[in-house]
């Protein structure tokens, strides 16, 4: 594990404080430490929240906090409670309208799969509040993305990128759609994907392979079915070290409680043999050598290298703001490029970029609604967006 005291002075005492609090949580530090190294340490609380809601890990925090609140500021202690209780009463309201919809998707013939969200915070946690959410995701196949979308609006969802003329364009240049419907106590959020990711990621990995060896699980509101704990931690491996390059404290988190809590129910070798095959297992090894450094999670014996985890890996997580987010991003292309399996792979990558590039997708139709007739206009308009934005 990286010292406390390397964080600290490396990047900045409130960063070095998060990572001591996860390492409580996972037992790789005592829990006194915390209440020494506030004793010693001049901590901007306010900056802490700033870090830990980049992050999204409020009721992570609060859960080792909340029992050692004798250095730790009143006022930010009191904001984290209450925020945390805004989260849990979000989740609940989530895991309703997830059974709602599955419900519904289920009734118009559409084998639609729960994953990510309330599902896995009651995995990795054994509730539903504490790991923080921001919407209800669902896997499907594309074939049936017809019925779901009548589905969900039939229940008051809406999806302002929605064309019904440009169905098929966006089925096969997107991988998922953002609905919304508002309801009293604010916003509810589904996003239907019909992929592990965008195909401009070049990773092979199937819905028919994801979506095998399903099985029941039981929620408050009824039963639904959910991915294998393997496929589960694969399409999460896909999400947060393919789409989002491992800058992100919660995503790092997921996968150490899968390690830290599941780990005697993975078949590490079969996983890693199905990295070798889905093309991501440079970015497995990372995120586990990763997490290993700043949480103190042992690396599964498969995924063991020798080489050093690259400085800069440490740095896009620790550093405050991390990693920018947009795809075109110089530090995220490059973070892209870097987490590749082999030099063909990074060509691949960035021939896929270009392709997308100049290929019309949801965000272009979003940005300027046109009739059917029009699309070639797309064409012409898409660089214009990808300089200028969407105004």
């Amino acid at each position: 594990m990286i010292d406390i005291r390397e964080i600290k002075e490396r990047y900045t005492p409130e960063m070095a404080l998060i990572i001591l609090i996860c390492r409580v949580y996972f037992g790789t530090a005592a829990p006194e430490e915390v209440d020494v190294y506030l004793e010693y340490s001049s901590i901007d609380w306010a900056f802490v929240e700033r870090i830990i809601t980049a992050h999204q890990i409020h009721p992570f925090v609060f859960k080792v906090l909340s029992v050692r609140q004798g250095r730790v500021d009143d006022a930010f202690m009191a904001a984290l409670r209450n925020y945390c209780r805004s989260i849990a009463a979000g989740n609940l309201q989530k895991l309703t309208e997830l059974t709602q919809a599955y419900k519904a998707m289920q009734v118009a013939g559409v084998q639609a799969v729960p994953y990510k969200g309330v599902l896995l915070s009651q995995i990795l946690f054994g509730d539903y509040i504490t790991r923080e959410t921001a919407d209800i995701d669902f896997l499907l196949r594309p074939e049936t993305f017809t019925k779901a979308h009548a589905a969900l609006t039939r229940l008051g969802f809406t999806s302002k990128y929605y064309n019904p003329d440009f169905e098929q364009q966006f089925l096969k240049t997107s991988h998922e759609l953002l609905y919304r419907k508002e309801t009293p106590s604010g916003p509810i959020k589904i996003e239907l994907h019909w992929a592990a990711t965008n195909h401009m990621m070049n990773i092979p990995l199937g819905n028919d392979d994801i979506l095998s060896d399903l099985h029941a699980v039981q929620l408050p509101g009824g039963q639904v079915s959910a991915l294998s704990l393997q496929n589960h931690l694969l399409v999460l491996l896909v999400h947060h070290g393919v789409n989002d390059v491992w800058r992100v404290l919660r995503h790092g988190l997921d996968i150490a409680l899968f390690v830290h809590k599941m780990g005697a129910q993975v078949d590490w070798q079969s996983l890693q043999s199905a990295t070798v095959r889905y093309k991501i297992r440079h970015t497995t090894e990372i995120g586990l050598a990763l997490n290993h450094q700043l949480f103190g999670v042992p690396i599964p014996a498969p995924f063991l290298v020798s080489a050093p985890l690259p400085q800069k890996i440490v740095d896009n997580i620790l550093i405050f703001p991390s990693l920018p987010k947009p795809k075109l991003a110089l530090g995220n292309l490059r973070q892209q490029l870097f987490l590749r399996d082999s030099t063909l792979d990074k060509i691949r990558l960035l021939a896929e970029y270009i392709i997308t590039g100049v290929t019309p997708n949801v965000r272009d139709m979003e940005a300027m609604p046109l009739p059917k007739a029009l699309y070639p206009l797309y064409f012409i308009a898409k660089p214009f967006r990808l300089l200028f934005g969407r105004k």
